[in-house]
């Protein structure tokens, strides 16, 4: 799963605006600890943390994180104690979160002033693939209802974030086999899959 994922991180670290080296990094929704790795080979964060209700990608994570500096905890929210972070990401977790603007609100308390939370978003109401898929399978996986971007957007202002958004810039993707309808895939990832990005502003910080 880590690999496949790959070029979706690569597309979101691209679009940050600012240089990595020496930052404190959250990753929230870490699952094995990849995207984090990634950052400490590639971009030279300076520390990275990441948290997942999922023990057994946690138990991963740390024992695939070597020496670097990087920590995991088992959780479903930020852990007590974690912050400071000069900048966060997340990958498909938004739409897991039934409560948004509790999860802005915990973020924002988590970032630096002027700190930035990068989000990835292609689980939402106006994404017909997902919308299928959520149909499919929401009862099974206890999703929420699905979220919509201007909902997204409003929860997270709400919280005091400064809000923008982008589509991810994706060259080649991956075509699974057996294949899907590709050009409802290509579609899903250029058109569909989301990067909100949440600031947290300097002044009253």
């Amino acid at each position: 799963m880590q690999n496949e994922h790959h070029f979706v991180w690569e597309a979101m670290v691209n679009a940050v605006d600012s240089q990595l080296t020496g930052q404190r990094v959250l990753d929230i929704g870490c699952n094995r600890g990849g995207f984090l790795r990634m950052l400490c080979d590639g971009r030279d964060i300076g520390e990275g943390c990441g948290y997942d209700p999922a023990e057994a990608a946690i138990a991963d994570a740390r024992r695939l994180a070597g020496q670097r500096p990087l920590q995991f905890a088992v959780a479903g929210n930020i852990p007590p104690g974690w912050g400071r972070f000069d900048v966060a990401f997340s990958h498909e977790v938004l739409y897991l979160i039934p409560d948004l603007r509790s999860h802005a609100e915990s973020v924002y308390g988590a970032l630096v002033p002027s700190g930035s939370y990068y989000a990835v978003m292609g689980v939402h109401a106006a994404s017909p693939l997902m919308v299928e898929w959520h149909g499919e399978h929401a009862a099974e996986l206890r999703l929420p209802p699905l979220h919509d971007a201007d909902g997204v957007a409003g929860s997270f202002a709400a919280a005091g974030f400064e809000v923008s958004a982008s589509r991810l810039k994706i060259g080649f993707i991956p075509i699974p086999v057996p294949a899907p309808r590709v050009m409802e895939w290509l579609d899903y990832y250029n058109e569909k899959k989301l990067l909100f990005r949440f600031t947290r502003p300097f002044a009253g910080g």
